[in-house]
């Protein structure tokens, strides 16, 4: 009875991650997303079942690799408090205890993985993202539809961009959602072409319309991120499985670019901003977007080189950016943190963090490589399918702050979870 609660719970979690930011929950003065609220739930009837009928505590390989990242983060926070002011520490708390909560989520779904002999619990995660993604990607293109501009709605208001003719879906941000549809999906190619290999018709089909539906709403985002996030996903995948579906996403790419002006432009912007940053000539300077994300990066920069070890305090970043007077350069969603996930770690908790967090890339790169080489079940596509798709989001995050996230940290822990399985 627990254990269905539990896988009911999880269910309900990820699909928490279809209302995106179109409501939140006011909880002691902070907003909360619904998701924010199921984790504690499951972390309470989790203890209640692990004391009741197993008390055997599992790590795996990856989860112990996170507690030593998460123990970081916690020292370099608690370390801070000598060196800033007491207020705005406890201020950062929140944002601290977030990461924590997603990160040790990880760690129970990989305790409930490995004591379900029956699998039932992985297709649980796996049928839920799916299911998620596919809505996720409905409601992009009813937004895209009905709601093609943020002026109109007057979210500019609330500090959200004024994107104009872009699928932004509930997560009310082209980058954020493109991202997320790019580390989806690899992993729902790598589904689809394992059950085409097993002749298993019904669910090919069903897959390949997902990730059909899936790929058109994330070329819509006109997100050149997201963009780069899948074709280093599917170039992964094609690496080691299927060069088949490398020669497919290379003739949509090609019929996308031709058939969009608006695809063309941001290509072409995106290629003068990148030789205008590495100093060759270039007839136009970088675009808006590009400088923005720039000129973040200095910022980080700034911070990191003034406070490498230790950084500033986890949650502490926009009082550190208002303290040197460059609060101007970033406001709005984009003031707690750099644009860079990576740089984010750095800054705000030091490079050992960062060394830590990389450490978790490591580890669940190996684990999956070890399940992939050489086999064709379904572990082995299900391992390569997340793996490329972390690569993606790896990259995505040197562009926004993606792996920060918690929609898409819902999908990030879990999938850890899926790769440590036994």
């Amino acid at each position: 009875m627990m254990k269905k609660l539990l896988y009911t719970l999880f269910s309900l979690l990820i699909l928490s991650t279809v209302s995106g930011e179109l409501f939140r929950i006011s909880v002691g003065g902070l907003e909360l997303l619904p998701a924010d609220l199921l984790i504690p739930a499951i972390f309470v009837f989790w203890g209640v079942d692990k004391l009741a009928h197993d008390r055997q505590l599992r790590l795996g390989k990856i989860g112990k690799t996170i507690l030593v990242f998460l123990f970081v983060m916690v020292m370099t926070y608690f370390l801070n408090f000598f060196r800033f002011d007491l207020g705005q520490m406890l201020g950062g708390f929140p944002s601290l205890g977030r990461l924590g909560m997603y990160g040790l989520l990880a760690i129970v779904a990989f305790d409930l993985i490995h004591r379900d002999k029956k699998e039932r619990f992985k297709w649980v995660l796996l049928i839920s993202m799916m299911v998620s993604v596919f809505l996720i990607a409905v409601f992009g293109f009813l937004q895209l539809k009905y709601f093609p501009s943020f002026l109109e709605l007057g979210l500019y208001l609330q500090g959200w961009d004024p994107h104009e003719g872009r699928l932004l879906s509930t997560w009310f941000d082209p980058n954020f959602v493109g991202g997320f549809f790019g580390f989806m999906l690899p992993l729902l190619a790598g589904l689809t072409i394992y059950y085409y290999r097993q002749r298993r018709w019904p669910y090919a089909i069903l897959l390949a319309v997902i990730s059909s539906v899936v790929l058109m709403a994330l070329y819509f985002t006109f997100s050149r991120s997201a963009y780069l996030t899948l074709m280093i996903g599917l170039g992964l995948f094609a690496l080691f499985k299927s060069w088949r579906l490398l020669v497919v996403f290379v003739i949509f790419l090609v019929l996308g670019f031709s058939f969009s002006d608006r695809v063309q432009q941001r290509t072409l912007d995106a290629y003068d901003s990148a030789k205008s940053l590495i100093g060759l000539d270039s007839q136009k300077p970088m675009d808006p977007t590009s400088k923005f994300r720039v000129d973040s990066w200095k910022i980080a920069g700034m911070l990191i080189a003034d406070h490498p070890l230790l950084g500033v305090g986890y949650g502490r970043y926009g009082d550190e950016v208002n303290a040197r007077g460059l609060g101007g350069t970033a406001t709005g969603h984009a003031f707690s943190g750099s644009d860079s996930s990576l740089l984010n770690i750095w800054a705000q908790s030091g490079i050992f963090a960062l060394l830590s967090y990389l450490a978790i890339a490591f580890v669940a790169t190996v684990l999956a490589i070890k399940r992939i080489w050489k086999r064709q079940d379904l572990d082995s596509y299900l391992s390569l399918g997340l793996l490329s798709g972390y690569a993606g989001l790896m990259i995505h995050a040197f562009f926004v702050n993606s792996l920060l996230f918690a929609l898409i940290m819902v999908y990030f822990w879990l999938g850890l979870a899926l790769l440590d399985q036994r």
